[in-house]
Order: C-alpha cells, then structure tokens, then sequence
C-alpha cells in the first residue's frame, strides 16, 4: 500500500521550528562530488554534467539573500568513511545515507547547510531501489543525483542540454527547499511536489514555489516578493498579454467545436442533424496574430507550464501571483 504525504500547512511549518538562517550562518555550501576535471569541460551532453554557472546562478537567485558556494569538487570514492555501494543500470549506486554521515564533520563554520551533488546514483536504504536525494535537517547536509535526470539520446544536442538543465536544476532547488523545513506539498502543482520522475508522473511540476510554499519560505528568509518574482515571471506575462491581444480578434463563437471532443461528438452530430447550427469552421489564416498565439505556443511558453489537472484547488493557484 502506498504512503500518504502527509500535509503540511503554514501553521504546521512553524509549529516544526525549522532551521532558520543567522548572521553568522548564512550561507549555502555546494559539494560537487566528482573529478575535478568533471566541471571544468563543456556542458552536457558534450561533457558530464549541467552547466555548473546555471545550477549555482539559479540558487543564488532563488534562495537570495543568502549567499551561495562552491567547494572545490570531491571524488565520492574519497569520502571517509566511505559509503557502502551496489550496481545498477547507472554504474555505481552510492548508499546515499552513509554519504550524510561523512559529509556531517564537513560543514563549514558559515554554513547554514551544505548540500552534496553527484552523477552517481543514490539510495537511501537496501529494501529501495533508488532516491533523487536524502537530507538530514538536524546535521544541516543533503545529497541528490542528477544522473536519472539525463535524457534520451536520440533528442537534438540542444534539446538534450536543455532536458538535462531543467530537470537539474528543478531537482537541485527542490533538495534545498527541504534543508528549511518545508516538506512535500500536497496542496498544488509546486516545486515542493513529491516527485517518481516524469516517466511514472501524470504531470511535470512546476520550478516555482506555490502560495502556500512561499508563505513558508518568505517566512524563513524575507526577501521582498515582487522583487523576487518579476524577472522570473515577466516572459510568461509577457506571453500571456500576446496571447490574449491576438485571440481578440477572432469572432466570439468561432473556435467552438465540440463536435471534435469525443466526449460529446455523438450528441452534437445529432442535434447538428435536427438543428443545423453548428458553429462555422474559420481558419486561423485570417486571423494571423491568433495563428501565432495558438499554433506556436508550446515553443513560446517554458515548459515548466504544464497544466495541474488536480482539482478546483489547483485551478485557483493560476489565479494568485504571489509564486516565487
């Protein structure tokens, strides 16, 4: 039987007291555990790993206004004591719980956590065939993998750094939402989302925080919400207000037609026969700026727009601004 997450409200966060910055620990530790001359070549798919810059950046950016770095990388058959490993299909699978147990004497005096980042594979106990990543919140260290993220080959070069990134960087800023307390949200399509990977999900998260995870994290850190949020949303507003000014110049009416919609293409066939008044077909050529709005949005939208078919709930969250 599956495990329920649990819920996790405002009011239950605070009640948790999770750990909270301080002036004298304040900072955000990056431990890649790999070869040194892992990050210095290219990007994936042409070197190892993610754009290194882009992860960091993203963090600094997210978690602002506590400062972010990098320790130098460090092999993972270098750890002390060294974590027990099995094989897989990925090579090599670190028991990512013996990983935390070495990484605990190594944090910084500045730290408010540390989080390790690896190519490898995790997982967190025998019975469990692999995990993204495992934090201990009391000893203030993490571990997650980006080696599942990694996409199908026979994608484009572009399309696979772009795939890789992505999903990195999603993986890297969820893991950290979790050093600060928050748990797995249960109330939207949010970053805190629990996650199997996209091949068993019926829907991709989204890489911003929903109102109820933000209200938790602006609680714990205090950075100015507009600020925060209006360069990473101003492409999809942008977006949205072409969208919008296009689709106006279409006819009310002439996009109805539900006789293509499986669901109800039986009864509009009938009642078509006897009342002759389906709506009139009108092609997007006429209309050029709607063509564009509608024909090309999938290549003008990030990705990370995928719609929540979880509810009425889910619903609503399209209508707060307050993300971050």
């Amino acid at each position: 039987m599956l495990e329920k997450t649990p819920n996790q409200s405002f009011s239950d966060y605070i009640m948790s007291r999770p750990n909270q910055p301080a002036m004298s620990k304040r900072t955000i530790y990056l431990q890649p555990l790999c070869e040194p001359q892992d990050l210095e070549g290219p990007a994936f798919p042409a070197g190892p790993w993610p754009s290194w810059q882009a992860l960091e950046a993203a963090v600094a950016c997210f978690y602002a206004p506590l400062r972010v770095q990098t320790l130098p990388p460090k092999p993972m058959s270098s750890l002390s004591p060294l974590p027990q490993s099995r094989k897989n299909d990925y090579g090599t699978q670190w028991k990512a719980s013996q990983v935390l147990d070495a990484l605990k004497g190594r944090l910084p005096s500045d730290a408010y956590c540390m989080l390790a980042v690896t190519m490898w594979d995790l997982y967190p106990r025998d019975e469990w065939n692999f995990v993204y990543g495992l934090a201990n919140l009391s000893s203030r260290v993490g571990v997650f993998s980006f080696v599942r993220h990694t996409p199908d080959s026979r994608s484009s070069v572009e399309q696979q750094a772009a795939h890789m990134l992505h999903r990195s960087m999603k993986t890297m800023l969820h893991e950290i939402g979790h050093m600060f307390g928050m748990r797995h949200c249960t109330w939207f399509n949010c970053l805190m989302r629990g996650s199997n990977g996209e091949g068993v999900e019926h829907q991709r998260n989204h890489m911003h925080l929903c109102p109820v995870c933000l209200r938790k994290l602006h609680w714990n850190l205090g950075f100015d919400i507009p600020r925060a949020d209006s360069n990473e949303f101003r492409p999809e507003l942008e977006f949205l207000q072409r969208r919008l000014e296009a689709l106006h110049e279409l006819p009310p009416g002439s996009t109805r037609m539900p006789e293509l919609a499986s669901w109800g293409s039986r009864k509009v066939r009938a009642e078509g026969a006897t009342r002759g008044s389906l709506p009139p077909v009108v092609s997007t050529a006429a209309f050029p700026k709607a063509s564009a709005a509608y024909g090309r949005a999938g290549s003008t939208v990030p990705s990370s727009r995928a719609q929540d078919a979880s509810g009425p709930r889910a619903g609503r969250a399209a209508a707060i601004v307050l993300h971050r």
